[in-house]
């Protein structure tokens, strides 16, 4: 009887509305800024996962250049060898409780986005990474920057019917 006017069900009601100061209800949190020289959330999502013990998720974005790549490799055992040219970035977002469904978690601010670009064969791929609330270009040691592009091109792609 006390959410008899929002349907008996334990959710907030979906609104419109604005709140200021923090974004309860809208999706511009989790926006990318436009300073970035990539929008990957108008690419290809590539595949996703969620790393609870930071409370993160991230998403792998590929441009059509590299899904033309996902897309000749089908057979979930094999890795996509990415064309050249083609540019891949790896989406990371801080989670937070969803207001609307108890129990969930969803996106909020980005905490960082790493693009890795494909060279021609016999060069070295070009890695680029923007973290903070800024969004600002971050320079990591060599030995890093071959981890995280090592994880990148690793991911595998998700199985999609």
């Amino acid at each position: 009887m006390p959410l008899r006017g929002n349907d008996y069900v334990y959710t907030l009601p979906m609104t419109t509305a604005h709140v200021p100061g923090e974004e309860i209800v809208n999706n511009q949190a989790a926006a990318l800024p436009a300073s970035l020289p990539y929008q990957p959330l108008d690419w290809h999502a590539i595949t996703m996962y969620v790393d609870p013990n930071s409370h993160t998720i991230s998403t792998l974005y590929g441009d059509d250049a590299a899904m033309q790549s996902v897309n000749a490799h089908s057979n979930a055992s094999e890795r996509s060898a990415y064309m050249p040219g083609s540019v891949l970035a790896l989406v990371t977002w801080v989670l937070r409780d969803d207001p609307h469904w108890f129990g969930a978690r969803i996106p909020t601010v980005p905490k960082s986005v790493e693009f890795v670009q494909m060279a021609a064969s016999g060069q070295m791929n070009h890695y680029r990474r923007f973290a903070d609330e800024n969004m600002a270009e971050t320079h990591l040691e060599t030995v890093e920057i071959a981890k995280r592009m090592s994880f990148i091109l690793n991911l595998a792609a998700a199985r999609i019917p």
